[in-house]
């Protein structure tokens, strides 16, 4: 069997996609991977040893402007592209992700007469899904909510939650802390901002050094390809040392399962990918939602693990250093709080996901 994957731009489009596609190759499918060529995919799925295609695409503007001849164009171009891809492929079926790269191969699947499906990870849909529901065979849902949203026909959704990468789950702690080089004996704490990292984030931790270096808590803050330059820049303006050992700061890390495995606490966006992660790992959690997320559906993300224990939330518009210190202070020194959290985090894990997934796909198959 050949299945041709398709979803990018941010690693909460990528890595449930790559999830899938591990799964079904190690069940004797052909995988090919189409994707844009000046996105984070272009990079991240040929590094997962998966044959990768490119083409230009653009995002529909959410306003009317002229951009939208300019997305019409490439878009159309791939489109075309993709048609031809996936008949030399001989797909038997076309899966998508996410992200506006998916759009023109999902629908050139469907036109093609393959067997397609969307997976989507928000509770609130992203355009590229909304367009794509109403021509695809089966549309997997990780929040039951989103089917407001879509407007299609009850059977043909399923709720399966969110896959997450079989490695994020396999990974031994000591492990971890070997290859990031870290402590195994020091108390943790992972400040991520997403695949793409969070400069509001980085704007705010300062305080949070100084304490984990004076109370000898290992930091391990991914902080983004762009941001790098400017937070190393920061912490020696405030006499912080990036050399420092309780100090890791890395720009991006493809072994994203180390660094959660070593985590006793995570600061993070709440996208649902992550959160997946997360909750998988049974980590506790401070979620610093994306403000200007479509229906502002991190908050909501976030909100329910808070609402479960898991986690505690800060606002964009609230966050300061003072507030972040204070929010980790009151985890971190808790050996119980870190212990309840965990098993809160625990309990909300969809381990399931990704066999949720291939059952809807061998089905419709």
């Amino acid at each position: 069997m050949k299945a041709v994957i398709t979803g990018g731009g941010t690693g909460g489009h990528i890595y449930p996609a790559l999830a899938v596609a591990e799964e079904l190759q190690k069940r004797g499918w052909e995988i090919l991977y189409l994707g844009s060529d000046h996105r984070m995919e272009a990079e991240i799925v040929p590094g997962a040893g998966f044959e990768f295609k490119a083409f230009s695409v653009r995002p529909l503007p959410r306003k009317m402007s002229t951009k939208i001849f300019s997305s019409l164009y490439f878009n159309t171009r791939a489109f075309f592209k993709a048609l031809k891809i996936i008949k030399d492929f001989k797909a038997d079926f076309v899966i998508g992700t996410g992200g506006f790269v998916a759009g023109p191969v999902v629908l050139a699947g469907s036109l093609l007469r393959k067997k397609t499906i969307i997976h989507e990870q928000n509770a609130y849909p992203g355009i590229t899904n909304k367009l794509l529901a109403r021509v695809v065979d089966k549309i997997c849902l990780n929040f039951s909510e989103a089917a407001d949203y879509l407007k299609v026909e009850e059977d043909k959704i399923e709720i399966t939650g969110n896959p997450v990468r079989p490695r994020i789950l396999k990974v031994n702690r000591d492990k971890a802390y070997k290859e990031l080089k870290l402590n195994p004996e020091l108390k943790t704490i992972l400040i991520t901002g997403g695949s793409l990292g969070a400069e509001i984030i980085n704007q705010n931790i300062i305080a949070l050094y100084k304490y984990a270096v004076q109370n000898k808590i290992q930091i391990l803050h991914l902080s983004g390809k762009k941001n790098y330059s400017q937070l190393l820049a920061k912490l020696k303006n405030n006499n912080l040392e990036p050399e420092n050992s309780l100090l890791k700061i890395i720009d991006y890390l493809d072994e994203m399962e180390y660094a959660l495995a070593a985590a006793d606490l995570i600061i993070a966006r709440a996208g649902a990918t992550g959160l997946a992660e997360i909750t998988s790992c049974a980590k506790p959690s401070i979620l610093i939602p994306f403000a200007a997320a479509a229906e502002n559906h991190q908050l909501v993300n976030a909100q329910t693990l808070q609402e479960n224990n898991a986690a505690l939330v800060i606002e964009e518009s609230e966050l300061n250093d003072k507030l972040l210190l204070d929010k980790v202070k009151t985890i971190i020194e808790d050996t119980e709080k870190l212990k309840s959290m965990s098993a809160a985090a625990e309990s909300m894990s969809q381990k399931d996901s990704l066999a949720n997934i291939i059952k809807v796909i061998e089905k419709l198959i």
